[in-house]
């Protein structure tokens, strides 16, 4: 199975055409192919396809096999996959997903891949979380025996958004991504501030762990930024992988490199 792999400031991603899937089961396949020891190896799996409501439509697989709404860093790297093979010709263009509509804008060069979506919800209720919570209102949850204050939106994807200045473990994130408040789990944005104009944001990612970048998530606390501690509507984020920039009006817009790593053929039995 022919496979491209690109990474978006350090979130790595595979990339394969519908046609070229020959029917398999994307869940499985995407165990497979982002296994970083018996396969490629990824944070995640997409997949492109034409859509009948929109330009291009983007199918996500996080490395467990779960699939998820939507991207931001993997929107990227879609976009520049479907124009690299000649899927999609314009420089802008919109995509279906589970998420709802994104659109796509390219710079001069794949170093700035602009992709724009909605604001988020007002509130969530089930299935994104068991009791309603309204944009802006905080949570306050208790794990291992630290008292955190999460405020949850739904980006693209559900995401929560934590404010602090200290290192949180790989067992607090993950409690926190499991708490019994969200169902379905959530990514957790832990949020420091690096300036008037800048932040640092670390995401655990549900279905893969820490990651050395989310897109969606340094759109989620940049705008939770915005919202709650003041921040003006153009902000720099710097994540383990690198630096995106967020620009908020009607819409949110995530700006950022696409890298292309390698492409060959994986043989998937």
């Amino acid at each position: 199975m022919r496979f491209v792999k690109y990474h978006g400031t350090g979130n790595d991603f595979i990339l394969l055409k519908e046609e070229d899937t020959y029917g398999e089961d994307y869940s499985a396949l995407a165990r497979k192919m982002c296994h970083r020891n018996y396969g490629i190896g990824a944070d995640g799996l997409i997949v492109a396809s034409y859509s009948k409501t929109h330009d291009m439509r983007m199918q996500y697989y996080n490395q467990d096999g779960s699939e998820a709404p939507m991207c931001g860093n993997g929107l990227r790297c879609f976009a520049r996959f479907v124009h690299e093979e000649g899927l999609e010709r314009k420089r802008s263009f919109t995509v279906e997903t589970l998420g709802g509509e994104m659109s796509v804008q390219m710079g001069s060069s794949y170093e700035n891949i602009t992709v724009s979506m909605e604001l988020p919800l007002e509130s969530l209720f089930y299935p994104y979380a068991s009791e309603k919570i309204r944009l802006g209102e905080a949570r306050t949850l208790t794990v291992h025996g630290n008292t955190f204050e999460l405020y949850a939106l739904f980006l693209g994807t559900l995401h929560g958004v934590i404010f602090t200045d200290r290192e949180v473990s790989e067992e607090e994130a993950k409690e926190l991504c499991h708490h019994e408040l969200f169902p379905e789990r959530i990514n957790v944005n832990f949020v420091k501030s690096t300036g008037e104009a800048g932040l640092h944001v670390r995401t655990y990612e549900r279905g893969v762990g820490f990651t050395l970048s989310c897109g969606t998530g340094a759109m989620a606390s940049a705008y939770m930024a915005n919202l709650v501690e003041g921040f003006p509507k153009n902000i720099s984020v710097r994540v383990p992988g690198g630096d995106l920039w967020v620009s908020l009006d009607e819409k949110v817009h995530l700006t950022g490199p696409s890298v292309k790593i390698a492409e060959g053929v994986m043989y998937v039995e």
